[in-house]
């Protein structure tokens, strides 16, 4: 293979992934794709810069937090590009994939909450590693189960749109502002995931009843 196409790499998940993430890595994809590096290598290689965002964030260098965090993404956009381009998908690379995002997002939480003494910020931060975390866990079952955007009723996608986005590639870029603004972001962030956790909920009701009727 001596040339690769975006249609082929790029794996459409939203606006802000596809457009900008994905496009990043993908230059990156087309420069490495030929040497023997693994998509698990880049996945660790993504966990890595997420603790170097976290033990940036701690000490306050909250510049160099947002840098390293949105580096760790762009590792894990990269991963799956190189999967798909040497197919080298596999069952145990999804799983450790989704936990490095897991283990990122809340070290990273943590070291906001650990880096601030405001009362605010400790407790929005604490429900936010809970919200997190359901959230996570409510977001993969559905990709597992292949209920994602495009396979929503209209009246679903209206409902659904909103929160559709906020996406891993919209929580970093949500992450990158609390880190900076934490005081005035923890309880905005933590608004939209009980958005997006209703209404997962909400999907899941459905769809039973919808089934229940049948």
């Amino acid at each position: 293979m001596n040339r690769i196409k975006r249609k082929f790499v790029i794996k459409y998940s939203d606006f802000i992934s596809n457009y900008f993430y994905q496009q990043i890595t993908f230059l990156i994809t087309k420069s490495i794709y030929k040497t023997d590096i693994t998509p698990n290598q880049i996945t660790l290689l993504s966990l890595l810069f997420g603790f170097f965002s976290a033990i940036s964030i701690y000490y306050h260098q909250l510049i160099i937090g947002v840098i390293f965090l949105n580096i760790s993404f762009i590792m894990d956009c990269l991963d799956g590009q190189i999967a798909r381009v040497k197919n080298m998908q596999s069952a145990f690379g999804m799983w450790l994939d989704n936990t490095s995002d897991r283990v990122v997002e809340n070290i990273v939480i943590l070291a906001i909450i650990f880096s601030n003494l405001y009362s605010t910020v400790l407790y929005g931060g604490i429900i936010l590693l809970f919200l997190n975390m359901m959230y996570a866990y409510m977001s993969d079952m559905i990709i597992y189960q292949k209920r994602v955007y495009p396979h929503l009723t209209k009246k679903e996608k209206i409902i659904f749109s909103p929160i559709y986005f906020i996406s891993r590639s919209m929580i970093i870029p949500l992450l990158s502002l609390l880190i900076l603004f934490p005081i005035i972001f923890i309880w905005v962030i933590n608004i939209l995931y009980c958005y997006g956790i209703i209404f997962r909920i909400y999907r899941e009701i459905t769809l039973k009843s919808a089934k229940t009727d049948v």
